[in-house]
């Protein structure tokens, strides 16, 4: 291999945040060279040959769930190309069913958690549950997709719905705030709005449009764990190689979540020691590239209720420095995307 490294960049932007342009500078600062890809063409494999390693920050939407995960498996495995984000890091990312099933898997400290693939089964389970409840969806961030279920009748109506129609993410919190509440003007209005699609579909088997992003629905299964009290904040833990990033974010108000709060307190001496080194130990098991990962407390221990292979990158730069695996602290302020380069790069060299 050439001494200089060719790394293959897929574009990407969430708002103004763009990691791909971040990882040009980090490449380039180390002496090597980026070519912008496109993935999504026809020669996409053609593209990568050219390339020594390719990075993609693909996205918790549906198009990106059914295209980049294929992709860069067929580049990886096949092509024995390097890539990043990997397929042991990433094909679990924004689906907690799927991270329940790793999470067993590898032993992790995790709430209590009853997963329904069967709507009879889940019926009778509510029957005797213990409530308050929280009920989350496989996909979505932000707290967007979780809400807590207060009674026996709530689990009833969203076990139906979940079995029966599905739910579309992003829907969760209209699902608590239509229960029992009289349709307002905008919900008629939203109501008469659908007559004409619902015509289409009737008389000229049109189905009615999607949602331009949020276009999958969630159905055939409930998810719910326990509501683990007295959390006022989570932990959030971003393991990238051996470095890991630690802060505190606070509920919302009023609320029991904290992702999503925009309320974080980066003092590492807050940090419980415990979870950096839970944190560490998930990584090495699950042989994780870069993961964050969302502790809460039970019984005065951390349990891990979430983990993300990305995140928004300005909270981890936030932190005034970083662990080692030894929890010996690093100080200095530090871009993800630096890190992630900086791994990636030295990963290709070893082959």
């Amino acid at each position: 291999m050439d001494d200089k490294i060719v790394i293959g960049l897929q574009e990407d932007r969430t708002g103004n945040e763009s990691y791909s342009e971040k990882w040009k500078e980090y490449i380039e600062e180390r002496g090597h060279q980026f070519q912008e890809v496109d993935l999504f063409a026809e020669d996409a494999l053609e593209q990568s040959k050219q390339c020594d390693g390719i990075m993609w920050r693909w996205l918790h939407n549906p198009s990106h769930k059914q295209s980049a995960k294929v992709i860069l498996y067929s580049i990886e495995k096949y092509l024995n190309i390097p890539v990043y984000p990997n397929s042991d890091t990433s094909w679990h990312y924004d689906e907690k069913i799927s991270q329940y099933y790793l999470l067993r898997a590898l032993d992790v400290p995790i709430p209590q958690t009853w997963l329904f693939w069967d709507r009879v089964s889940a019926l009778k389970w509510a029957e005797s549950a213990q409530y308050p409840l929280i009920s989350k969806l496989s996909s979505g961030a932000g707290s967007s997709n979780v809400i807590m279920i207060k009674s026996y009748n709530e689990a009833i109506d969203l076990i139906n719905k979940a079995f029966k129609n599905g739910i579309f993410p992003y829907t969760m919190n209209e699902f608590r705030k239509s229960k029992g509440i009289p349709k307002s003007v905008s919900q008629v209005k939203t109501l008469f709005s659908r007559i004409p699609d619902s015509m289409r579909y009737l008389f000229a088997s049109t189905y009615p449009p999607l949602h331009p992003t949020w276009w999958k629905p969630e159905y055939g299964y409930v998810y719910f764990q326990e509501f683990l009290q007295n959390n006022q904040f989570d932990t959030r833990i971003t393991v990238i190689g051996e470095r890991a990033f630690g802060y505190r974010r606070m509920n919302r108000p009023n609320d029991f979540r904290a992702s999503g709060s925009g309320n974080f307190d980066t003092n590492p001496e807050l940090i419980d020691q415990e979870c950096i080194e839970l944190a560490f130990n998930i990584s090495n098991k699950g042989n994780f590239q870069c993961m964050a990962y969302d502790f809460l407390n039970k019984d005065s221990k951390p349990v891990l209720i979430e983990l993300s292979y990305t995140f928004v990158d300005w909270m981890v730069h936030c932190c005034p420095g970083h662990w080692n695996p030894n929890l010996e602290w690093k100080e200095g302020h530090m871009w993800p995307e630096e890190a992630q380069v900086e791994d990636f790069i030295a990963s290709i060299s070893k082959n």
